[in-house]
């Protein structure tokens, strides 16, 4: 098996929808400050709810896509799961 056959992708929530910028900037808000104070957030979707609970350390994504007359901008977090941070704390 190859690298790319043992990392098999399940897509656990695939939500798209037209807003305002307002109620979409709302759920940026609830999703950062849940992960600042819990460190996790619970998605709800078609009856099915999935929690998502980051490591302490994530790679962080940005990018902005112009093609003609659209525009794209896209947050990512990623991380491996049961990866904590090991940094060395000193009090």
């Amino acid at each position: 098996m190859t690298n790319g056959e043992n990392r098999r992708k399940e897509v656990l929530v695939d939500f798209e929808e037209k807003m305002s910028l307002a109620n979409a900037a709302t759920y940026f808000e609830t999703i950062a400050n849940k992960l600042s104070e819990e460190g996790s957030f619970t998605l709800t979707h078609n009856g099915q709810t999935i929690e998502v609970k980051p490591s302490s350390t994530v790679e962080l994504e940005i990018k902005v896509v112009k093609m003609q007359d659209k525009q794209k901008f896209e947050i990512e977090l990623e991380w491996t799961e049961g990866t904590e941070d090991t940094t060395l704390k000193i009090d």
